[in-house]
């Protein structure tokens, strides 16, 4: 609860920033507030209620589109809560084996690990597609112990990658940047290192390597 209030104070302060710098939102806030005060008095419309709706609604719009780091906050936040509830789909699907041997990509997304992804799964479940674009990719990997995890693969943009790092962390058995790894039993996780690994490409995409374990 306390990581989730703190993500929304941050989320709350970057809009108000955003407001703050742009005139045109601060003009759209006041007369947001105007018409709470004609809705606590009774005087508002329900096509003035509609308008006040729409509004707002193209105010966290634009705030959105304007800021990137309220952009990039919004997608870190969503992207990290897929994979987790990937992380425990998979273990779910699992939960009676003694490893991963024999587990594809395929036959756990048959099993509803991936259902967090929604459309995203094939109808024949032969894919998942990230919600950045790019083909998910899955297969049998190693943390301590031959066939031990099973090991997705997902390009983000890196400034997601650079945002979600931590909460990855602590989540999945092993975390892999690129070509490093940034968290496993034997490395501890650090945010310098991990922020020097989603940047070390030089692109705009960064392919993230996540590890599930039995435990």
């Amino acid at each position: 609860m306390k990581e989730d209030k703190n993500a929304a104070y941050s989320f709350e302060a970057a809009v108000d920033t955003a407001m703050a710098k742009k005139p045109v939102f601060a003009s759209i806030r006041s007369k947001l507030a105007a018409s709470r005060n004609r809705k606590q008095k009774g005087e508002l419309s329900l096509i003035e209620a509609g308008a006040v709706l729409g509004v707002a609604a193209l105010l966290a719009l634009a705030v959105y589109v304007a800021v990137p780091y309220v952009r990039n906050f919004v997608q870190s936040l969503s992207f990290t809560s897929e994979v987790s509830h990937f992380h425990t789909g998979i273990q779910s699907a699992t939960e009676t084996d003694a490893d991963f041997t024999g587990e594809t990509l395929t036959t756990l997304a048959q099993n509803h690990a991936f259902d967090a992804a929604g459309s995203r799964v094939a109808s024949d479940f032969s894919a998942v597609t990230g919600m950045f674009g790019g083909t998910i990719t899955g297969a049998v990997g190693k943390v301590t112990n031959a066939n031990d995890a099973f090991v997705l693969t997902y390009t983000v943009p890196v400034a997601v990658c650079a945002m979600g790092a931590g909460k990855l962390a602590s989540v999945f058995q092993q975390v892999d940047i690129g070509a490093t790894t940034v968290f496993s039993p034997t490395v501890p996780y650090k945010s310098s290192a991990s922020g020097a690994a989603c940047a070390a490409g030089a692109t705009a995409t960064v392919a993230v390597k996540l590890y599930t374990t039995r435990s």
